[in-house]
């Protein structure tokens, strides 16, 4: 078990990491366009993080950037990301204990699924208030998740470099 004074290290230089990606996202990653869309950082983050950390620490991470990214850009469904990150975060963490490695593949994987499970739910809310958007919807998840692959990488980079630096000996 970590000492106190680890864990709280530990998840400051997570907190900074995911500091920097807000940034990248919103300084950096906004001027560019392609195929309509921009690079959506948001769900990459809790997916890696999950891959490394776990279920709890996973889903309380992506509670966490829900509700943060929720307060930063309020959208015209409350508290959608509060609710979709957590599963993100769980997800990745499942299938990195049970089916990949973590790793870069992992990334890329629980990456397509937290885009998955970001739009899916996004188009049933649609559909539930009498809007039909499911080949819209899913088009539009493609899109995000191809321009957005590139950028994955280097947010699993960030995550690894974290988690190997705050590995201590147990």
């Amino acid at each position: 078990m970590l000492a106190r004074n680890e864990t709280i290290f530990k998840w400051t230089l997570y907190a900074a990491a995911t500091l920097l990606c807000f940034l990248a996202q919103g300084l950096v990653l906004q001027r560019f366009t392609l195929w309509g869309v921009i690079p959506f950082l948001y769900p990459v983050l809790p997916a890696v993080l999950a891959t490394y950390e776990g279920p709890v620490a996973g889903a309380i991470y992506g509670l966490a950037v829900g509700v943060a990214f929720d307060s930063l850009l309020p959208g015209p469904i409350p508290c959608f990301y509060t609710l979709v990150f957590p599963l993100v975060g769980l997800c990745g963490a499942l299938v990195s204990q049970s089916l990949l490695p973590a790793g870069f593949l992992c990334s890329l994987v629980v990456s397509a699924i937290g885009f998955l499970l970001t739009d899916v739910f996004h188009c049933f809310l649609l559909w539930a208030t009498g809007r039909s958007a499911w080949s819209s919807g899913l088009f539009l998840m493609l899109r995000e998740f191809c321009v957005t692959v590139v950028w994955s990488l280097p947010v699993t980079l960030l995550f690894l470099t974290v988690f190997r630096r705050t590995r201590f000996d147990d």
